[in-house]
């Protein structure tokens, strides 16, 4: 069961095995400032983070198949098996419930996220005499 999470991801009910090198993933900030309350400064996030992803070293065939389940949805499930921790509640749909714990008394959930994402790019990179794609996408 864990070898499916070592190097697989899941595009749109695609499931691709890659390369750990060929998979970058990033959260990005959205919309925070800061500002007093009451003497302090306090950083307010309005939109939190949002998923950014590249994925190198992709087939014409495996290209092919994305754009295909991604032609009539823009907007595709994303799951790359990483877990992550939340505390208070969870913010995003749960591909799979790994544990949840009481520490200091706030409950904090750790699981397999379902990312909401759109895709941005097919990049061709040629090199060697083969046709390798790149991908990028970010979640919505």
């Amino acid at each position: 069961m864990t070898e499916a999470y070592l190097q697989n991801i899941k595009i749109a009910d695609l499931t691709l095995t890659l390369n750990p090198e060929s998979y970058t993933h990033q959260f990005k900030k959205y919309g925070s400032y800061k500002r007093t309350i009451s003497g302090g400064i306090v950083d307010v996030d309005v939109n939190g983070k949002r998923l950014v992803i590249e994925i190198d070293g992709l087939a014409q065939s495996q290209v092919e198949a994305i754009k295909k389940r991604a032609a009539l949805n823009k907007i595709i499930d994303f799951v790359d098996y990483i877990p992550i921790a939340e505390k208070g509640s969870q913010s995003r749909i749960v591909y799979e419930d790994i544990n949840n714990e009481t520490i200091d008394s706030e409950i904090i959930y750790l699981y397999i996220p379902t990312y909401k994402i759109i895709i941005m790019d097919f990049v061709p990179v040629y090199s060697n005499n083969i046709v390798s794609y790149k991908l990028t996408g970010e979640e919505t």
